[in-house]
C-alpha cells in the first residue's frame, strides 16, 4: 500500500488507527512527515497560507482549523476548542489531497535529500 492509499484508508477508517480527534489525526500526519525525513509535508503550510490568505506565520494545524471554521475569531482557544472536530479532519484530508495532487501535477515530488 503506497502512502496515498494509506492516507485514504486512514480517512475512511480513522478508528482502526486509533484516531478519534483532529489532534490525533494531525499527529499521525506529522508522524508520516517525520518518517519521510520531513519531505512529505514540505510546502504544505505555505500552500495552505497562500490558498487561504490567513497568514504564512501559522502552523498548518491552525490553518486547517481556521479553514474549517472561517467565521470564528482567530483566538488560539477557539482553534483548540475544535480539537475533536470531524469538520477539521475532513478539511485536513481534503486540503492534503489537493496539495499532493497539485504537487504531483507540477511534477515536483518532494526532493531527495542527500
Amino acid at each position: 500500500m503506497d502512502l496515498r492509499d494509506r492516507l485514504a484508508d486512514v480517512r475512511r477508517r480513522p478508528h482502526l488507527y486509533g484516531l478519534t480527534t483532529f489532534g490525533e489525526v494531525a499527529a499521525f500526519v506529522t508522524g508520516v512527515d517525520a518518517a519521510s525525513e520531513w519531505r512529505f509535508l514540505e510546502g504544505f503550510r505555505e500552500w495552505l497560507a497562500a490558498k487561504s490568505n490567513l497568514g504564512a506565520n501559522l502552523a498548518w494545524q491552525v490553518l486547517v482549523t481556521r479553514i474549517a471554521y472561517p467565521g470564528e475569531a482567530n483566538d488560539f482557544w477557539v482553534a483548540a476548542s475544535h480539537g475533536e472536530s470531524n469538520e477539521a479532519v475532513t478539511v485536513l484530508f481534503d486540503e492534503l489531497n489537493s496539495f499532493l495532487a497539485d504537487r504531483e501535477a507540477r511534477n515536483t515530488e518532494y526532493p531527495q535529500r542527500g
